[in-house]
């Protein structure tokens, strides 16, 4: 359970946060997986619970509290090949399969959505861990929200089709799975 954490880590480390200091990473409760709240604009109820973990804020010594924006570089989690580049409602989703050993039935994919993926990156290519596969994108499509990374983890049944990997399936296929990304 130290993946995420060092996710974070790096996260910070590439894009300079925190000055070399040690960040501290700050979530709304709707910024969390599973989560029915939403953390912009009327801090309402979402219509489906959250898939996956949103990473905007976090606070530096002495105690200033920042936010993401469209210069903050995603780094890859660990190494894997893309599968899916799709489009989300803010920006593109990557799928990376890390090509761990799973079961006959089931596989475990990685997304990095509301992003804007390096030139470079096509469908099968490999990437490789703490690689900058990405920016996270200009949300003024949508004001009301910060940008941020939003980052999931799925099981999913080996027979879908890398292109079927999209939004639509995740939020609302039962034969995919949700796994809290800050277990991994």
């Amino acid at each position: 359970m130290k993946r995420f954490p060092d996710y974070l880590a790096t996260l910070s480390r590439v894009n300079g946060l925190g000055k070399g200091q040690a960040v501290q990473w700050l979530f709304y409760s709707g910024m969390l997986f599973s989560s029915r709240d939403k953390w912009w604009g009327d801090f309402g109820i979402r219509s489906s619970a959250h898939e996956g973990i949103d990473i905007t804020y976090y606070r530096t010594l002495p105690e200033e509290i920042c936010c993401f924006d469209d210069s903050i570089l995603v780094p890859a989690m660990e190494d894997g090949r893309i599968i899916n580049i799709c489009d989300d409602f803010l920006g593109q989703t990557l799928v990376v399969d890390p090509e761990k050993e799973s079961s006959d039935e089931t596989r475990v994919v990685f997304t990095y959505a509301h992003i804007l993926p390096q030139s470079r990156l096509t469908l099968g290519r490999r990437i490789k861990k703490d690689e900058i596969i990405a920016r996270v994108c200009d949300t003024r499509k949508n004001p009301q929200l910060p940008s941020h990374l939003h980052f999931s983890c799925f099981e999913i049944e080996k027979e879908f089709l890398p292109e079927a990997l999209n939004w639509t399936l995740f939020s609302k296929d039962r034969a995919v799975k949700g796994i809290n990304p800050v277990f991994l």
